[in-house]
């Protein structure tokens, strides 16, 4: 019903809890009528008793035209011959909607909405973010470049013997991944978005090209000095056995302890110590390689724009692809049955492998169940785990296998230089004066002291753990990495007085 009020009254509006006006009745009709009022809007007006539809308060006399209708939906006033509401839509040759229906109505909109997530980060937040994270691998691979590689007796560094190495894919091997950490450090500042993408995905599709065009790129191999020196009970018999005053043979420090020797040769450490063989499961690698690339660059890229349909369809397929590489069979069977036969014959292993399969698998659950129209809460929840449970599948499931590398052979070195080390101070005449005593402690600093051999064994294997999981690791995840960067773009800044 149209309320009759005096011209001369002030009319008061209230929209979604903010107050306006007041307006005379002439003022209120021009703004509902242009649009700037809406029929949903509150009136009111001296010595009315509540708040009302505007429509029932505007145009003075009456805020209904006399052979007008009014909406049964709004109640916003309408001429005789118009049909569709101009306020709410409605159609007066349909029947009105009941709650129930209308409900659904909605429901099923809002499944054809398009989606709009705001993301969850700022612009300074996501720049600095993604930033660090190219940054972060570049460290990775040039530490990993620089760092020595260790084999038993002495430490090498083959950088500093760059020209020296045998081949050109050795080379390759240690220069391309220190040239890539070098670019992404540079990169990390000097360049954003998909420039800094597409760089970085052309130099991973040049090294994994030449890794598919030669089997020995790749491979990792370095010249590791490999301890040669025969133990004290496996050497000849020395011709000094009878007294001190015969000749020591040059190639011994001691009677009956031969000198310490090593020899280089070109392999890979890491994946010796621990057994892995790469190129004989190519099926199981490509397949990681595929659930590797689908899970961290859709987790990543989904930490930046939630509402990406892409990075949603990467997530699934990587997902699954991750699940194949325990259940597909390869060789001598699945991954996920050597898992369980090494956690019987092999337990350092075995539990390297159930944390691999636990953290692999969680990571693809959490892709299975970062749905799109999820909250942006729990997106960013499930992406940041799906990414923290991939790379903590890779790098933590190598850390109990070769902890027990690093324990055997400290202890096989400790056993050698122990047994040196007790030969040579038998074979020591007794010291009667400081003379004597001088010539013992310089036969003594010729062999390595057991306690000198287990702090260079223990740092020595450990900085080659370190290296090879730096250089395996930066290199995985560079290519999503590059990915996620060509996804996202270059972002715009939230304000523009910022420059």
């Amino acid at each position: 019903m149209a309320r009759q009020i005096h011209p001369a009254m002030m009319i008061h509006i209230s929209r979604d809890g903010d107050q306006f006006g007041p307006y005379s009745p002439e003022q209120v009709q021009e703004y509902l009528a242009a649009g700037q009022l809406l029929p949903t809007d509150m009136a009111w007006y001296e010595g009315a008793a509540d708040w009302v539809p505007v429509t029932q308060v505007a145009g003075g006399a009456t805020a209904m035209p006399a052979a007008g209708v009014a909406c049964s939906n709004c109640g916003a006033a309408m001429d005789a011959d118009q049909v569709i509401c101009l306020g709410c839509g409605q159609n007066l040759d349909e029947p009105k909607l009941t709650e129930a229906e209308a409900a659904a109505a909605v429901a099923e909109a809002m499944k054809h909405k398009p989606l709009e997530i705001p993301p969850p980060y700022t612009y300074e937040d996501e720049t600095a973010d993604r930033s660090g994270a190219v940054n972060s691998i570049g460290w990775a691979l040039v530490t990993a470049c620089l760092l020595p590689v260790f084999g038993g007796t002495e430490w090498n560094i083959d950088w500093m013997n760059f020209w020296k190495l045998p081949d050109w894919q050795m080379m390759f091997d240690i220069l391309a991944p220190g040239i890539l950490g070098i670019v992404c450090i540079v990169l990390a500042t000097a360049s954003h978005g998909r420039a800094r993408g597409v760089t970085l995905l052309v130099l991973m599709l040049i090294i994994f090209g030449t890794g598919l065009a030669d089997d020995k790129v790749g491979t990792m191999n370095l010249q590791v000095p490999l301890d040669t020196t025969p133990s004290v009970s496996d050497a000849p018999a020395s011709a000094n056995e009878n007294g001190p005053e015969e000749v020591v043979d040059a190639d011994e420090v001691a009677p009956g302890v031969p000198k310490a020797t090593s020899e280089k040769k070109d392999l890979n450490i890491f994946y010796d110590k621990l057994g892995l063989k790469p190129a004989d499961h190519p099926l199981l690698v490509t397949l990681f390689m595929l659930g590797w690339v689908g899970v961290v660059f859709a987790a990543k890229s989904r930490l930046y724009r939630p509402d990406s349909k892409v990075a949603w369809i990467a997530g699934m397929i990587g997902g699954v692809f991750m699940i194949l590489f325990w259940l597909m069979p390869s060789g001598g069977g699945m991954m996920l049955t050597t898992m369980t036969g090494a956690l019987g014959s092999d337990l350092f292993l075995g539990i390297g492998l159930l944390l691999m399969f636990l953290l692999t698998v969680g990571a693809a659950v959490c892709c299975f169940i970062n749905t799109r129209r999820l909250r942006p809460s729990m997106m960013k929840k499930y992406s940041n785990l799906g990414i923290t449970f991939m790379v903590a599948g890779v790098m933590l499931s190598l850390v109990p296998a070769w902890g027990k590398v690093m324990y055997d052979e400290t202890k096989a070195h400790h056993t050698k230089a122990k047994e040196r080390f007790d030969a040579v101070k038998k074979s020591l005449p007794k010291a009667y004066i400081g003379t004597q005593t001088a010539q013992n402690e310089a036969k003594l600093a010729k062999v390595e002291k057991p306690t000198n051999a287990v702090i260079n064994s223990v740092c020595g294997w450990m900085l080659t753990g370190v290296k090879y999981l730096a250089w395996i690791g930066g290199l995985l995840i560079v290519l999503p990495l590059a990915l996620v960067e060509i996804l996202c773009g270059l972002r715009e800044p939230d304000s523009a007085e910022f420059i």
